[in-house]
């Protein structure tokens, strides 16, 4: 295989959101001083129900093209922790959705993410062909918008929440996120950290996804909760995911996804110089 090329969220970088515009630019700056090679936006940042919100992208795309760092992959908004929610926040976040997805078509990305509108649940209460409808009746209108914009949308695997009972979330399993991606004729992110909760071996999952994989959430924890850790500060198999790779033949980007909202200043570049140095010692293991 190519090595891949490394992407990461413009969260990286310390820098005030007061103006968002200076924000995005100062994180496109930030990557591309670091060694990335490309970025991915939370659409969101530019206040999606806003009437200003395509005059930021503009600038965006301005900023992105003088400094020659794109925005290839995105994050749509998507529902914390999953499930129903009362009928004006639906709204909201529907209109939110909608414009989110001309944004990032605006935007010129390569891959949209979208979550699939599920919750943990207890076993008992599972029922696959109820969540499946939950599911799908949430996010066709989304990806049937997206195809009428020319945007490349993928469905994102989940991941169980904490707690004491056996349970369940729909599309934590590779057979239900691929019955979604193919009913809707999407592809596939895969986040390595949500599978590793969910107790998935990540090569044969990764296997069973295939040519559906299109894009790579790349971020390690301890198997109990997500907590969007550096590779190899957490119990992930990464010779095994690497190992997923390779078996699928992955051209796309290796994207991380890490928390950094609690690093000081200080320590961010070197942070950044890790995530480069850690890219580099996982594509030496995709054979």
């Amino acid at each position: 295989m190519k090595k891949l090329r490394v992407s990461s969220p413009l969260t990286l970088h310390y820098h005030s959101k007061e103006d968002v515009s200076e924000y995005i630019r100062a994180g496109l700056c930030f990557h591309k001083e670091m060694g990335f090679e490309a970025a991915d936006i939370g659409v969101s940042i530019f206040g999606l129900n806003s009437d200003d919100r395509m005059a930021k992208v503009e600038r965006a795309i301005a900023d992105s093209e003088e400094i020659g760092i794109k925005f290839e992959v995105c994050h749509l908004p998507f529902i914390g922790g999953g499930g129903a929610k009362d009928e004006a926040y639906m709204t909201a976040f529907n209109t939110a959705m909608h414009n989110g997805i001309d944004v990032a078509a605006a935007l010129g990305v390569d891959y949209a993410v979208m979550h699939p509108n599920a919750t943990t649940i207890s076993m008992k209460s599972f029922n696959r062909k109820e969540q499946y409808d939950l599911v799908m009746n949430h996010l066709a209108p989304f990806a049937e918008h997206a195809a009428k914009v020319g945007l490349n949308v993928v469905v994102e695997n989940m991941r169980v929440f904490p707690g004491p009972m056996l349970s369940h979330r729909y599309c934590q399993d590779p057979d239900e996120l691929c019955d979604v991606a193919d009913a809707l004729g999407i592809g596939v992110c895969w986040d390595f950290g949500h599978a590793n909760i969910s107790g998935i071996k990540q090569s044969e999952g990764i296997a069973y996804v295939g040519k559906r994989l299109k894009m790579v959430h790349v971020n390690d924890n301890g198997a109990i909760d997500d907590e969007h850790i550096p590779p190899f500060m957490g119990n992930v198999d990464w010779r095994d995911a690497m190992h997923g790779l390779a078996l699928v033949g992955y051209e796309g980007l290796f994207n991380f996804e890490l928390s950094t909202a609690k690093l000081p200043e200080s320590v961010r570049r070197s942070f950044a110089s890790y995530m480069i140095d850690a890219s580099k010692e996982l594509m030496s293991y995709i054979e």
